[in-house]
C-alpha cells in the first residue's frame, strides 16, 4: 500500500494518479436529512459486517475501499442514497439494480437506490460481498501481476 504524502489517502499502487482534495465525509453529510444520514450510516454498518474498509471522499462522491475502490456512494438525496457497485460481469437477472452499464472491458457498474434500511436485503448483501471480495483479492501477490508468490523460488526450463 502507498499513502499519498499530501492528502494521506491510501492506494494499492505507488504514486497512484488521483486528486488531493480537502473534502471530508462531513462535507457530504452537511445539510442532509436525518433519514438520509441514517440510511448512509446503516449502509456503512451493513458493509462493515462484510469487512473493513476506508472511506475516500472525492469531488463528487464517497468511495469505499479496502485495496481499491469497490463501492461508490454518488448521491445523498432528500430521502435516499444512490450507490453503484463495480462488478466483473453483468448481473441482469435481479430486481435490485435499476441500471447496469459496461465501463471498459473489465468492469460493469450496477446502480441501486436505497430508500429504507430494509432495501439492503440478502440479495443486495450478496452483491455488496462480491464487490468487496473482488477488491480484497486485488491486494494478494498473485493479483498484482507477479504470477506467483514473491517468496516462491523461480525455476528455469
Amino acid at each position: 500500500m502507498w499513502t499519498c504524502p499530501t492528502c494521506t489517502q491510501a492506494f494499492l499502487r505507488a504514486n497512484q494518479t488521483h486528486s488531493c482534495l480537502e473534502k471530508t465525509e462531513a462535507d457530504f453529510l452537511r445539510g442532509k436529512s436525518d433519514v438520509t444520514i441514517g440510511l448512509y450510516h446503516h449502509f456503512l454498518e451493513q458493509y462493515r459486517t462484510i469487512g473493513d474498509f476506508r472511506i475516500h471522499p472525492s469531488k463528487s462522491m464517497l468511495s469505499l475501499a479496502k485495496n481499491t475502490r469497490f463501492c461508490m456512494i454518488y448521491k445523498l438525496g432528500r430521502n435516499f442514497i444512490d450507490i453503484y457497485i463495480p462488478l466483473s460481469k453483468v448481473y441482469a437477472d435481479t430486481l435490485c439494480f435499476h441500471k447496469i452499464g459496461q465501463i471498459g472491458e473489465k468492469q460493469t457498474n450496477h446502480w441501486l437506490r436505497l430508500y429504507e434500511p430494509e432495501d439492503i436485503n440478502e440479495e443486495v448483501l450478496h452483491y455488496m460481498r462480491l464487490a468487496y471480495e473482488a477488491d480484497a483479492e486485488k491486494g494478494t501477490p498473485s493479483s498484482q501481476g507477479r504470477g506467483s508468490h514473491p517468496n516462491q523460488k523461480k525455476t528455469r526450463p
